[in-house]
């Protein structure tokens, strides 16, 4: 079926009543009996119409006065109107006979002149990414709603027609003074993208061209850098305000396209600020100017996590946890959050595990014990005990320390966990008896304010060795368990417990 008779069957589903449809419609394929199509999570099916109260509706798609969509779908409505031809799809294909003489055929020559932002204001035509209709096509905004500015002055138009220049101030009618500037972002967020993308296409054409063929992944390569040069290409010429958000879903492929060719082609990718082309495009293109706050904290799978954070400090895209297609849609699984926080390029451990960096870098906060420095703080980075490319155990950690130290190291990590293991079972057995005597006074209404103080600070000392992990400072751990046990101790015999 070609683009324009799947575009009418799109339109038809969206604004005609199902009847149209079971009875086959003119100038379509004769096998289309039933269409349906999913427009960003909503489904819009054949007999399921959410505009099922317009009637016999006069096609007018993306502002043409009479569509040729319209007069394709249509003809058995409108007499003297005609199918559509293999030109006025633009397909490129000229006509079969000559049109007779004195007879004027413009699309005879002008074939196809919208089609690149037909498509991709639909949503349709780019490479590597589902159909994505522009929010505005969903809820049938045409041309003439955007583009209100005349071309040219009246007495010229006469003689030349008229046709009408987008401008920001059309967005003001429905969205408010919120989105004055809008367009202008837009514009200038996918030029900004464009920029970050040149000189990583330019750099992978050349390596290409400058390759001996020899490569076995030579046409993997060729393939990415043609498929991201078309994509850009068609966000260009297709004009990507027409459809923001595909059309940087588009670039954000091109992007990684690229980078990927480079590494297929044994070379290291151009280095560029690339947060936007990554998919950090969302709160650039829309939020910041819609006045959208970014939520401080989510909850994901039962866990609280840092959403500002991870935009603001970890480096991390939009796209990267939601869907480039669903609005709000959330992609990330914890196998997406294992990609990034534990594979071996990630060196910003400390940035999530807080408590285990203070504890080994000896800078946990504490007025209970002195805290020094783990030995090998100076040295040893997280990354060269945590090997993120094996599974990781207290066997594989221990197998980190032959790297500077002797075979008789091997053991000292699985000896050290298990041995603190016991120890703070030890310290949480005395702090629970030291709670329970406490609890038994003030049940007797005896007040025992000295062992409520002795009670938190144990409480104190344990929680900072569990959270901090011993292992991370041996001697810090030695130290704290040991206050946490004798406080507790103290608040046991002060309770009168035994």
């Amino acid at each position: 079926m070609t683009l324009l008779s799947r575009i009418a069957v799109v339109w038809l589903v969206l604004a005609v009543p199902a009847v149209a449809l079971s009875a086959g419609v003119p100038g379509l394929d004769s096998k289309v009996t039933a269409v349906s199509l999913t427009v960003h999570g909503s489904p819009f099916a054949a007999g399921k119409n959410p505009k099922s109260e317009i009637r016999n509706p006069k096609l007018t798609f993306i502002g043409h006065r009479t569509s040729d969509i319209g007069r394709a779908v249509f003809a058995s409505q409108r007499p003297g109107l005609r199918p559509l031809g293999p030109a006025d799809r633009g397909e490129g294909t000229p006509p079969t006979k000559s049109h007779r003489t004195g007879e004027l055929e413009c699309a005879n020559c002008h074939i196809g002149k919208h089609r690149g932002v037909l498509q991709m204001y639909l949503g349709v035509g780019g490479r590597g990414t589902p159909m994505i209709p522009s929010h505005m096509f969903q809820v049938r905004v045409q041309c003439v709603a955007c583009h209100i500015v005349p071309k040219e002055p009246e007495r010229k138009a006469e003689i030349v027609g008229q046709t009408f220049r987008p401008t920001g101030e059309a967005c003001l009618g429905c969205h408010g003074e919120k989105y004055r500037g809008m367009l202008t972002r837009w514009k200038d967020t996918l030029d900004q993208m464009q920029q970050v993308i040149a000189p990583k296409l330019a750099a992978a054409q050349k390596a290409l061209a400058g390759g001996d063929g020899k490569n076995p992944k030579d046409a993997q390569a060729q393939q990415l850098v043609a498929d991201a040069e078309f994509n850009v290409e068609f966000v260009t010429l297709g004009k990507g305000v027409h459809n923001v958000f595909y059309a940087a879903d588009l670039l954000k492929l091109a992007n990684s396209w690229l980078d990927e060719a480079m590494r297929l082609l044994g070379r290291t990718p151009v280095k560029t600020d690339d947060v936007l082309a990554r998919g950090g495009y969302c709160a650039v293109l829309c939020h910041e100017k819609a006045g959208v706050k970014l939520p401080e904290t989510v909850t994901f799978r039962k866990r609280k996590v840092p959403h500002k954070r991870h935009i603001t400090e970890f480096g991390a895209v939009c796209t990267g946890c939601h869907s480039a297609e669903v609005h709000k849609a959330v992609t990330a699984t914890p196998a997406t959050c294992s990609s990034c926080h534990h594979s071996q390029e990630n060196a910003r451990c400390e940035s999530c595990h807080r408590a285990q960096a203070a504890f080994y870098h000896g800078k946990t906060k504490t007025d209970l014990v002195k805290i020094e420095p783990n030995v090998m703080a100076a040295a040893v980075t997280c990354t060269e005990c945590h090997d993120l490319s094996k599974k990781h155990s207290r066997k594989a950690v221990g197998q980190q320390c032959l790297a500077c130290h002797d075979e008789g190291y091997l053991s000292f990590v699985e000896s050290w966990t298990v041995e603190f293991d016991g120890q703070v079972a030890e310290a949480a057995k005395a702090v629970k008896r030291a709670e329970t005597a406490l609890g038994k006074a003030r049940r007797a209404k005896r007040e025992v304010p000295g062992a409520d103080a002795l009670v938190k600070e144990a409480r104190e000392a344990l929680a900072l060795v569990q959270g901090g992990r011993a292992v991370h400072n041996p001697d810090a751990a030695d130290a704290l368990l040991d206050a946490a046990r004798r406080k507790a101790e103290a608040a046991l015999k002060q309770a009168g417990g035994k």
